[in-house]
């Protein structure tokens, strides 16, 4: 039988994996002062449709529920959060939140088959500083370490770049939205031929636009790229990203950290900083977040707020391809039917020891613990050394 598009089915192994990512994750969160929170799954489309950019909005699972409104099964967190605290007063911020479950979108290109996917995030409420923007960025990087990624990186950059650069640029919003498409696309050959077709080739604008592949490094890039534009605007962009990852290198992070000036991202909610977390093996993100503060407004509040979510099918999967699955230790106790009481006392104690213990009968008068490696006989008189061949076992 075939799943709906975009839909899988999840075994053991991976679906171990994920349970394992998502505890160490929300331990991790709670740790850093962050309370869990649960929006619903369906959100109305009037909600959605508020902050959602058209590229995001014609990929929501919509529905007409009994009621006869227009629904949508949430395609990101963000946004249902939001609405969830615009009931708040000021007196209650600043508001660390975060937040654990699927959200569901239709596949954005043929090569993506993912409608399904688990999210894990942070949201921060009320805090408008380069301090705070740093306790994200860093939180965000110690998520995939916890998650037990050894190679990634996380790239920082700011809406304000691509912004900055549009507005010096004679074009209508539709226009502007086809040069967004195109570089997030990467699709730098069309980008090429469609400043030549609006006569804007020779612009310095438009071929800085060309150049954005190369815009990412470290700290030496806010000086190469300062006097790009001798505009106190561009400056001012530059310096904020500038201070972020100078707080991120006092935290130790800079190892994992690059600058990405020509960072473009998914949602338009957007306002400030913005980031990407990647790992070599995999040819999208498996983290991204930023700040969005003008995102509350449209339900009538004025909160600064921040965060990022991990996508947790992508994580399982780097991890997959390097081998970093752990299997757990399960052992079989095989038992006389006669002894089943001792048997069951056994498999009790096992259990609260973190061990699983599968229970089967069978006839006669020894006992068995086994492994697929190892196989252990032992009697009744025997039993009370149970932790004994537990560690034999293990061995």
């Amino acid at each position: 039988m075939e799943l709906s598009l975009g839909m899988r089915d999840i075994y053991p192994k991976e679906a171990r994996l994920r349970k394992k990512i998502r505890e160490t994750l929300c331990n991790l969160f709670e740790r850093w002062g962050y309370e869990e929170v649960e929006p619903p799954t369906i959100e109305s489309y009037e909600v959605l449709s508020k902050t959602i950019g058209k590229e995001i909005r014609e990929r929501m699972v919509q529905f007409v529920n009994r009621e006869g409104k227009l629904v949508c099964l949430r395609p990101e967190f963000t946004t249902s959060v939001v609405r969830m605290f615009a009931k708040e007063s000021t007196e209650d911020l600043p508001r660390r939140v975060y937040y654990a479950g699927k959200i569901f979108r239709y596949p954005s290109s043929p090569f993506r088959f993912e409608s399904e996917l688990t999210q894990i995030g942070v949201e921060n409420i009320g805090a408008n500083t380069r301090a705070s923007d740093a306790e994200v960025i860093a939180l965000a990087v110690s998520a995939l370490q916890a998650a037990g990624m050894e190679e990634f990186q996380v790239d920082i950059g700011h809406v304000g770049i691509f912004r900055y650069l549009l507005s010096r640029l004679p074009l209508s919003e539709e226009e502007k939205n086809v040069v967004k498409e195109l570089l997030k696309g990467k699709d730098f050959v069309a980008l090429q031929g469609f400043w030549e077709a609006k006569k804007l080739h020779t612009h310095p604008v438009a071929s800085f636009f060309l150049r954005f592949p190369f815009l990412r490094g470290k700290e030496d890039i806010f000086a190469a790229e300062r006097e790009h534009f001798p505009d106190p605007e561009w400056w001012q962009i530059l310096d904020y990203l500038r201070e972020i990852f100078h707080i991120l290198r006092d935290f130790g992070l800079e190892k994992q950290l690059f600058v990405n000036l020509g960072l473009i991202r998914d949602f338009d909610y957007y306002t400030g900083v913005i980031w990407e977390g990647f790992s070599p093996h995999l040819g999208y993100p498996i983290l991204a977040g930023g700040r969005y503060d003008e995102l509350f407004r449209l339900f009538g509040k004025n909160f600064p707020a921040c965060g990022f979510a991990l996508f947790v099918e992508r994580v399982v999967e780097v991890m997959q391809k390097g081998g970093k699955e752990e299997c757990p230790f399960i052992v079989r106790l095989i038992y006389p039917p006669k002894w089943r009481s001792r048997a069951f006392q056994m498999a009790e104690k096992l259990r609260r020891e973190g061990l699983g213990v599968v229970m089967e009968e069978k006839e006669g008068e020894a006992f068995f613990l086994t492994t697929p490696e190892k196989t252990l006989r032992f009697s009744l008189q025997e039993s009370d050394n149970l932790e004994l061949m537990v560690k034999e076992l293990r061995s």
